[in-house]
């Protein structure tokens, strides 16, 4: 069946609010838009995808898309694209708080007047953000003066999560995308070859009821690395320059635990940068997951065995860095600087085996 709209809705741990959208969906779409609505489930714990398959058997345009090993907002709304054959795509969130009721008017709108983009806008005339925390706002008004450094169009939202655009524009478009964090539009518009013919339609956004908030800070932390790469990031891979800057903070870990252990207690200087680089690989492993490789972040068990992979592959680095601390230090260097130029040659074997071993 051609289908004239999909409606995709990235969720994790939104269970309870499944069931309630599916039904205010059908509610506000009328018989003459022929469309689907395909949620993209990062394996929510709470069973959310259990809950879409089921619901699914009661509605046949409600598909579930179950990702496993694989996060992020950006880049489920792009899966979920990509298995779509609609001639338009609906991104929104499974909490609630869009007003579904204003898709027809975005559909009448980006596709009679032939369109890329519809942005369904909370700072343009008659939209409100509702009982959205005055931080928040502050954040999204701040991240708007931000975008327009790189966007070839400005939009009133560009942090918004709703809104709609063509398939010619997303296929033109795709293999330019970052997929990094919650702001897909930001990407979209940012990779676009030629700026988007679009327009902005006012909305008011409701208050969450049910499920799970994204931690604010965050989705401040990946817009700002989206916006980096967007700037720079065709020249110096981003997850580089992240693992480059855990790998900076890991320096100063190990040169302040070598400080404390050759000033408060009797060991050499090889067993202190020993203990000193397994203290820093361990906080690099720590802070790569949270941040570098948030999209293939390990928890539970994985989590144990992502450290120890993350030993076995830094092995070789530990190994380097130790020995050439030494013999710089035999050698007549200075102990902040045999350790310095130790931990170095270290970070870089580490970043290319891990990315292979630790987070393939």
């Amino acid at each position: 069946m051609h289908l004239d709209l999909s409606i995709i809705v990235p969720t994790f741990n939104e269970k309870d609010n499944v069931q309630s959208l599916i039904e205010l969906l059908y509610k506000a779409i009328d018989d003459s838009i022929k469309w689907e609505v395909i949620f993209v489930d990062d394996d929510s714990p709470d069973g959310t995808f259990g809950r879409v398959q089921a619901l699914s058997q009661n509605w046949n345009n409600v598909r579930c898309l179950r990702r496993v090993g694989r996060r992020g907002l950006s880049s489920a709304a792009i899966e979920g694209m990509l298995s779509s054959s609609a001639d338009f795509f609906m991104v929104m969130d499974g909490d609630l708080q869009h007003d579904e009721t204003i898709i027809p008017e975005m559909f009448k709108t980006i596709n009679n007047d032939k369109l890329d983009l519809v942005v369904a806008s909370r700072f343009t005339g008659g939209g409100s953000t509702g009982e959205l925390a005055s931080n928040r706002v502050k954040i999204s008004r701040f991240a708007t003066i931000l975008s327009h450094k790189i966007l070839k169009i400005k939009l009133t939202d560009p942090m918004s999560g709703f809104f709609m655009l063509s398939r010619e524009f997303f296929e033109k478009n795709v293999e330019g995308l970052s997929a990094i964090g919650f702001k897909i539009l930001l990407d979209l518009v940012a990779s676009a070859k030629i700026p988007p013919k679009f327009s902005e339609i006012p909305y008011q956004m409701r208050k969450r009821t049910q499920g799970e908030s994204k931690l604010e800070m965050i989705v401040v932390w990946e817009y700002l690395l989206l916006l980096l790469d967007k700037s720079i990031g065709r020249l110096i891979p981003l997850r580089f320059m992240m693992f480059v800057a855990v790998g900076l903070s890991g320096i100063f870990v190990q040169l302040g635990t070598v400080y404390l252990l050759l000033n408060s207690t009797s060991v050499t200087f090889l067993i202190a940068q020993t203990i000193a680089t397994m203290v820093a690989m361990t906080t690099n492993f720590s802070l790569n997951n949270m941040f570098t490789y948030r999209d293939k972040k390990l928890t539970g068990f994985g989590f144990i065995k992502g450290l120890f992979s993350f030993y076995l592959a830094c092995s070789v680095g530990l190994l380097a860095n130790v020995v050439l601390a030494q013999f710089l230090l035999d050698s007549g260097v200075v102990w902040w600087l045999s350790s310095l130029v130790g931990a170095v040659v270290g970070s870089i074997w580490n970043y290319g085996m891990t990315k292979y071993i630790t987070w393939r």
